[in-house]
């Protein structure tokens, strides 16, 4: 990996902004093994375990948990060692606060996934913190920023995208020629290849599905031994990790004869990736495009029940989200509608689940740039006779 902040200048005093209108002194990020985070390494370019603080006048410290590691890829202005606060998070947290902010009160900005029990650890070890009580509106900043890729980023994502178009033809081959390969085996074949042709890790550990499995929106375990090429529906669902930036792509296949449910699943999946492509363009909210998808499959008597896409960047789940307009009065509040813009990255993964039957997804990662919509992934159906 290379040493890379992906946060720009302009979207920064966005955060800065924030901070100053809200009052709020410090934004404090997380990512650890309870909550990883995306934005850690958006906003420092640290991939790892750490807490990350930004400040009202734009300063960035990093407290990590491996100094060494922070050094090679963190891009801020000072990290600190915890071994010189006698490994105490929260003895470093009192030099901050009377040392960096200086205040004998200040206000902390946090996103919605931070612990309540390290709100509870704050609030009975440092009480002269207090926290912005909205932080959903600090997740959805971030996520907003998060939201559209820089041109460097892009670069990256089509490299991730890449790398998984180059492993297509090697799973046809697995499937073609399989007869007592299970579906373990196709998960490790896809990890050392993609490995090979470059990319830093998976982007997660591939789900993969017989016709026994393939019902299941994310089948557990995520592929096991049992036998792959059985006769009926089957997918892969896998991504490459490319300097942090994440590809993911379904693969659908079919083994042998298929019966007219399974023919039905097939085909309505193939319909509705087509409409929901049909209909994206730059300006189109993408709760239509999710709904264009949804419509196709819920006229033919089935139901999807999942959002038709998600963002992909340093998360494999990133924003925007294209997913359904919410109903409910609570969602509805922090709810607001994201239209198709350049620089959005996001996979179109339709899917239709039969249990006894199996089940179909298509996906697909798009990118909007130049006011146009580029297929960056090459998922396609597969037929093994």
């Amino acid at each position: 990996m290379t040493k890379f902040k992906p946060i720009s200048g302009e979207k920064f005093t966005k955060i800065i902004d924030f901070l100053t209108e809200n009052n709020i002194d410090f934004l404090m990020i997380n990512n650890s093994e309870e909550t990883r985070s995306p934005n850690m390494q958006y906003l420092t370019g640290h991939p790892q375990d750490a807490t990350a603080f930004v400040t009202q006048k734009g300063e960035t410290y990093l407290l990590p948990w491996d100094i060494s590691l922070a050094n090679k890829y963190a891009v801020v202005d000072e990290i600190f060692d915890v071994q010189n606060f006698d490994k105490s998070y929260m003895k470093f947290l009192q030099y901050f606060l009377s040392e960096k902010i200086k205040k004998n009160k200040a206000t902390v900005g946090v996103p919605s996934s931070y612990s309540f029990g390290s709100y509870l650890m704050f609030k009975n070890h440092a009480p002269q913190l207090e926290f912005f009580t909205e932080p959903q509106k600090v997740s959805n900043l971030l996520g907003d920023l998060r939201t559209t890729k820089s041109p460097q980023e892009l670069d990256f994502l089509r490299e991730a995208a890449n790398i998984g178009n180059k492993t297509i033809p090697e799973i046809e081959k697995f499937a073609l020629n399989a007869t007592d390969e299970t579906e373990n085996d196709l998960s490790i074949l896809v990890r050392k290849k993609m490995i090979d042709m470059g990319a830093i890790d998976v982007a997660f550990d591939a789900l993969v599905g017989n016709t026994n499995r393939s019902h299941n929106i994310h089948c557990y375990p995520l592929a096991s031994t049992e036998k792959f090429a059985l006769p009926g529906l089957a997918l892969i669902d896998y991504g490459a990790n490319y300097e942090g930036y994440r590809s993911d792509i379904t693969v659908p296949i079919s083994f042998g004869e298929l019966n007219d449910k399974q023919k039905e699943i097939r085909e309505l999946t193939r319909k509705a990736y087509d409409a929901a492509i049909a209909i994206l363009e730059v300006g189109v909210p993408l709760w239509k495009v999710h709904e264009a998808a949804v419509n196709e499959i819920e006229k033919a008597g089935h139901n999807m029940p999942h959002s038709l896409g998600h963002g992909i960047g340093l998360a494999t789940h990133d924003a925007p989200y294209v997913s359904a307009k919410p109903k409910d009065p609570m969602s509805l509040q922090y709810w607001k509608e994201v239209k198709a813009e350049n620089g959005m990255v996001f996979t179109i993964e339709p899917g239709v689940y039969v249990e006894g039957e199996g089940g179909q997804r298509l996906e697909n990662d798009v990118i909007i740039w130049n006011d146009k919509v580029e297929v960056i992934t090459k998922s396609r159906f597969i037929t093994v006779p």
